[in-house]
């Protein structure tokens, strides 16, 4: 995993303490998509809420 995706995974946990891969992803490795010249951190939170990160590539 490149060190984009984890920056993105950390500053997900600082701010929510908690997440998690989205419904029907096993690893937070499938949940980042590239659009738009950005890539996308979609996960999920303990209350079950769908979150996103996006930063400019």
């Amino acid at each position: 995993m490149n060190q984009m995706k984890i920056h993105m995974i950390e500053s997900a946990i600082d701010s929510y303490s908690e997440i998690y891969p989205c419904v029907g992803r096993e690893s937070f490795d499938e949940c980042f998509t590239v659009y738009d010249g950005k890539l996308h951190f979609w996960f999920n939170t303990a209350d079950r809420t769908t979150h996103l990160l996006s930063e400019r590539l």
